[in-house]
């Protein structure tokens, strides 16, 4: 839960059922709203796509499992700071899915662009599609920020956890 002081630079914050109709709606709606030059505009709506794609696809709470597309409950925020944009989304995973994520986000927290590329090419030829998007989705998030990811996992139960990511967008 967010407190109130937590909100004092957020631009955007949404809890509830995230679809690919909701993120196209809200990201066409920031590139409106967010003051900033077009590279960072564009990052800013790379990392949000990625980050509540994610969400829609992959968290345990599905409004609709028989979407293509998904319809994941969880939450987005887009915070402004004084040289950056965060983007952080949060949502329920089942608990063992908490392991491979942290050893992820911590694998892409160590590695260079290019050492980044190189892990990406490979995740990508070694498994179909749906068993690395969400991988490939963080892999990504690193290239385009050049900024560390910050994952965290909470436990709710002997099932599921709370997933939460942050990604930083930097000003200039």
């Amino acid at each position: 839960m967010r407190g109130r002081l937590e909100f004092e630079n957020n631009i955007l914050y949404y809890h509830g059922m995230v679809n690919i109709d909701l993120i196209s709606f809200i990201s066409n709606y920031m590139k409106q709203q967010i003051d900033s030059n077009n590279s960072v505009h564009l990052k800013i709506y790379k990392v949000f796509i990625e980050l509540t794609q994610n969400v829609s696809y992959y968290s345990a709470d599905q409004q609709d499992s028989n979407r293509t597309f998904g319809s994941g409950k969880g939450w987005f925020s887009v915070d402004e700071n004084n040289d950056s944009f965060i983007i952080t989304t949060g949502n329920k995973i089942l608990k063992e899915h908490g392991n491979i994520l942290i050893k992820n986000s911590n694998e892409i927290n160590l590695l260079n662009e290019e050492e980044l590329r190189d892990l990406k090419r490979k995740t990508r030829s070694k498994a179909p599609i749906k068993d690395i998007g969400a991988h490939i989705g963080l892999i990504h998030t690193g290239l385009i920020t050049s900024n560390k990811i910050d994952v965290r996992i909470g436990p709710i139960d002997d099932k599921y956890s709370f997933f939460t990511i942050s990604a930083k967008v930097n000003k200039c």
